[in-house]
């Protein structure tokens, strides 16, 4: 178990599930029509059955297949978990978390759930938001789960600010775009999130100005 991003896990899920109470089952959270509750709901459905259904899912993410979640399924299993109440879902996000979602293969896909969502909650109510060193790791790994609605034959480089890492996804050949941001913003454009910063392009104007009307939510 990779220590450091089991870690930042556990403290992304302790201050989430505190600032869950701070505002109240009704806030709303910036993540579509989704209130605190449904964020709540969401989460806690995703570790039943201690969390073996998330773990194939994210297992394929991490080999390098998109198995998106049907929105019907989505809703379904927050239905269930909805009807324990806010209290109840809050204290079961104070529980351990599941070990096989601290694996090294999909701790960071939980970190980049678990931050995600909590950003969600925390930019909509004007807080700041910490970013754990490890978020960068997710990057690689959401740019390809999200390949498939990205502009089809483009190569796209994505690349932190300080030039210390950068990922690819997409065929070798055909026109190239590099991407550039900080860690949180990557992960945000990623998801279909606002940046709270700037995330620079370059390449061929036409295929810049596509890849700019991306919006994969996840």
């Amino acid at each position: 178990m990779d220590v450091t991003i089991a870690e930042d896990v556990r403290a992304e899920r302790a201050t989430f599930a505190d600032l869950l109470i701070k505002v109240g089952p009704s806030a709303p959270t910036g993540c579509g029509e989704w209130t605190a509750l449904d964020l709540a709901a969401h989460l806690v459905g995703e570790e039943r059955f201690g969390g073996v259904t998330t773990f194939v899912a994210r297992s394929l993410v991490a080999g390098g297949l998109s198995v998106p979640a049907t929105p019907r399924l989505v809703d379904k299993a927050m239905r269930m978990e909805r009807r324990h109440g806010f209290t109840a879902l809050v204290n079961r996000l104070r529980q351990p978390v599941p070990p096989l979602l601290l694996r090294p293969l999909v701790a960071p896909l939980t970190l980049f759930e678990y931050w995600t969502h909590h950003d969600d909650l925390i930019r909509c109510h004007n807080g700041v938001h910490s970013v754990p060193a490890a978020l960068a790791e997710a990057v690689p790994l959401v740019l390809r789960y999200q390949l498939k609605k990205l502009p089809a034959g483009v190569r796209v480089t994505v690349g932190t600010n300080d030039g210390h890492c950068h990922w690819s996804a997409g065929p070798k050949r055909g026109p190239k775009v590099m991407l550039g941001g900080s860690p949180p913003d990557l992960i945000r454009w990623l998801s279909g999130r606002p940046a709270a910063g700037e995330i620079t392009m370059t390449g061929p104007d036409a295929t810049v100005q596509t890849l700019r009307a991306f919006t994969g939510r996840v």
